[in-house]
């Protein structure tokens, strides 16, 4: 989807600080990042859902929480629509057990089990599926606007550029987002040159490389 999350190329932000030692600043982003991650394990969603759901945040929340607020709110909202738990529950911390009569199985806890149990790879063997490029093969990239998640940023849709590496067969980001399994594909890294993404502003003889499947491709 196209969001305030896809700041790449945009202008007023200032520049990405890359001087950063700390990866956590403060206590309360450990325990954020360990209950998602916690959270991620047994909860019947993927990553690609969780960045989808932080995609889906207002821009002007987006904009102003922290990087981990961010996770322990997509991890919220994800819990919210698998119905695991209610806004009451999440406000003071306790779950309720509604027990059905001589059940005395948790609600949605069936429907849990069976989600983590059909979880799927993170990768697949090499020859899985045969690749649609081949290394210095020129492609563009598709300027479709998905209304989900995906992972091919605006700044280099429509553009041109050259395989430089097959990473392989993964699980397809979009699909999986969506719930709609790990379709997998290969994956390339693409080199662009930079003045065809930023014309004369662009520093010249740069280029950038991107990672990106092969459903995003075309041939050029």
């Amino acid at each position: 989807m196209d969001g305030i999350h896809d700041m790449g190329g945009m202008h007023g932000f200032g520049a990405v600080p890359t001087d950063a030692e700390e990866v956590f600043v403060h206590d309360w982003q450990k325990r954020a990042f360990a209950l998602c991650e916690t959270v991620a394990w047994a909860a019947p969603f993927n990553s690609d859902q969780h960045r989808h759901a932080i995609e889906r945040m207002p821009p002007a929340a987006y904009l102003t929480v922290d990087y981990f607020e961010k996770w322990a709110i997509a991890c919220r909202t994800l819990l919210l629509e698998a119905g695991l738990v209610d806004a009451g529950e999440l406000e003071n911390g306790k779950k309720r057990f509604d027990l059905s009569p001589g059940d005395h199985t948790p609600v949605g806890a069936a429907e849990l089990i069976e989600a983590t149990q059909a979880g799927a790879p993170m990768s697949y063997p090499e020859g899985t599926a045969s690749p649609a490029f081949q290394i210095g093969t020129r492609v563009r990239v598709s300027r479709a606007s998905p209304a989900g998640h995906t992972r091919a940023p605006r700044y280099v849709r429509g553009q041109v550029g050259v395989i430089e590496t097959d990473l392989g067969v993964f699980q397809f980001a979009d699909t999986m987002a969506r719930g709609d399994g790990p379709n997998p594909q290969h994956c390339y890294t693409v080199r662009f040159e930079a003045r065809d993404l930023w014309g004369d502003a662009a520093e010249a003889g740069t280029s950038m490389r991107l990672d990106l499947w092969e459903a995003y491709l075309d041939p050029a």
